[in-house]
This record gives structure tokens, C-alpha cells and sequence, in this order.
């Protein structure tokens, strides 16, 4: 198929970087969901397009080799391509990672069981931005289920799914709407105010996009209810920065010292020092 044209379904071909594993990429995010769904459940994204609630899904042939994307309703081939791209990591070349960790057997194991795992970005930064600030200090499932219920709420439906809801509809709300979907008034406070900068243009998001990860960093630190792990999280994830890592992260203490430690948990401290052989690889390595 030509990857310039979609074919008359608004199917396209989506190029990516080898090694890739899409199914175990698709796992991976899903596993972050409380009860994990289907391993059959097609990728499907939704989002706004020209200003249109849109589902994009992604498949694979029998292969593993080709990823085709399907917009529906059908949507501009470049935009669904871009999106796809952004969400998968595609153009992420994990051939220097697998080199870096091959002079440590310790992960030999990870390299063989997660080869060609690419972590996946939500569609938006404004989304990541909304996720750092309600995983803060609770648990994964916990902060799922807030923000289900936000977007339910405030996004707009497509299909059996819902967009993220826009910085625009977010500031309109008042801070007592905003906690309705479980939202503490604290963090509801932190939402309202980046969506009012964001909706007010004083604050343009996608300008991090350029900066390179400590001006990235100082910059998010800035923003109202973003300290450091906020900030790493929002790098690693929401910027495809590799070698970001929220050092004070529980799960990321537990997982580095097992593998490179003493197999007890690590202090942030120890994960710094730990992690550092593998500049500038250590986000990807953590997660």
C-alpha cells in the first residue's frame, strides 16, 4: 500500500523504526489499566481531528511487520500518520539502548523477554500534563478512575469512547465541578489553573517540544501543583525523552534495585547512581 494515499476506508501505512513490538507495546499500556483488557482489543485512540471527535485504530498483519491506521470518520492521512507516530514512539530506534545494556548481564533477561517494547504517549501534552497531576500520591488504579470519570464528564464522545476533554472546557468549569469526578480540591485547583493559562494562550505547552530536558524541566517545575517527579514523569512520557526518570518514584526505586542493586528497594538517590552507566537511556531503562 502506498503510504502517501489512504485506500478508499481512510486506511494508511504507518512507517516505524525497527525493532518494534507492537502487541507488546499495546500490552504494556494496557497493563496500566485497572483489569488490564482484552489482548484481542484492537489500539484504538481517540482524539480530536480538525476540530472532530475521531477514533483512530491500529492494527498489524499477521506479520507484525506493517501497522496500518484507520480514521473514522475518515480524517487527513498526514494527521492520523502524525498522530500514530507521536502516540507508538515510532520513530524511536532502539538499537543503541539494546547496545548500552548488553555490557550488563544482570539484564540480559529484560532484553530478551521486553525486546522491542516502545513505550506509548498519550495524545496530547495538555492529557500527560492532567495524568501527572492525578497520579500524584496515589495509587495507578485510583488515579484511572478519576480521570475516567473527568473525561466522561467534560470530553466529548466518539464511538464507545471519549476524547479528551480541551483545555477550553476544563477552564470554564468551576473548582466545585471539577471535584465532582474525585478530584481533590487541591488537584482540581492544579487542573483549573493550567487549563485557564493554556485557554488564555500565557502558556503554550507545545513550546517544551524544542527545549532541551533541563530547560524542559525548570520550566514545568514552574507551573502551579509540578515538582520534580511531575516533571520527569511529564519528560519521559509526555515528551519522548528517554533519559528522563522520576527518581522519587516508589515503583522505579523497587524495580532498579532489584535488577541493579541489592534486589532491595533503592533510595532516589541510589537509583541516580545506579541508573547513570546508561546515559542516555535511563528513563527507557527504568520503565
Amino acid at each position: 500500500m502506498n503510504q502517501r494515499h489512504p485506500s478508499s476506508d481512510g486506511t494508511i501505512v504507518v512507517p516505524y523504526v525497527q525493532p518494534y513490538d507492537f502487541a507488546l507495546s499495546t500490552a504494556a499500556m494496557r497493563s496500566r489499566r485497572p483489569g488490564g483488557g482484552s489482548e484481542e482489543e484492537p489500539l484504538r485512540i481517540p482524539t480530536l481531528l480538525h476540530g472532530s471527535p475521531t477514533v483512530v485504530e491500529v492494527t498489524t498483519d499477521a506479520s507484525g511487520q506493517v501497522l496500518r491506521a484507520t480514521s473514522r470518520p475518515v480524517a487527513d492521512a498526514a494527521q492520523v500518520r502524525a498522530l500514530v507516530e507521536r502516540v507508538l514512539f515510532a520513530s524511536l530506534d532502539l538499537a543503541p539502548f539494546y547496545e548500552l545494556i548488553s555490557k550488563e548481564p544482570r539484564l540480559a533477561p529484560l532484553a530478551t523477554e521486553l525486546h522491542g517494547l516502545k513505550p506509548m504517549r498519550p495524545v496530547t501534552l495538555f492529557e500527560m500534563a492532567i495524568i501527572a497531576i492525578t497520579e500524584q500520591q496515589v495509587s495507578l488504579a485510583s488515579a484511572y478512575h478519576v480521570r475516567e470519570r473527568l473525561v466522561r464528564t467534560y470530553g466529548r464522545q466518539v464511538e464507545d469512547l471519549w476524547v479528551f476533554p480541551t483545555p477550553g472546557v476544563l477552564a470554564a468549569a468551576t473548582l466545585e465541578e471539577l471535584r465532582s469526578p474525585g478530584l481533590t480540591r487541591q488537584k482540581a485547583d492544579y487542573v483549573r489553573t493550567l487549563a485557564v493559562r493554556i485557554e488564555s494562550g500565557e502558556l503554550d505547552l507545545d513550546c517544551l517540544e524544542s527545549m532541551d530536558d533541563g530547560a524542559a524541566k525548570e520550566t514545568i517545575v514552574g507551573w502551579r501543583g509540578f515538582g520534580a517527579w511531575s516533571a520527569d514523569y511529564m519528560l519521559v512520557r509526555g515528551l519522548a525523552r528517554p533519559d528522563a526518570v522520576p527518581y522519587g518514584d516508589i515503583a522505579i526505586r523497587g524495580v532498579v534495585g532489584r535488577y541493579l542493586g541489592d534486589g532491595s528497594r533503592a533510595a532516589s538517590e541510589g537509583v541516580d547512581k545506579l541508573l547513570e552507566p546508561f546515559r542516555p537511556w535511563r528513563g527507557l531503562l527504568a520503565f
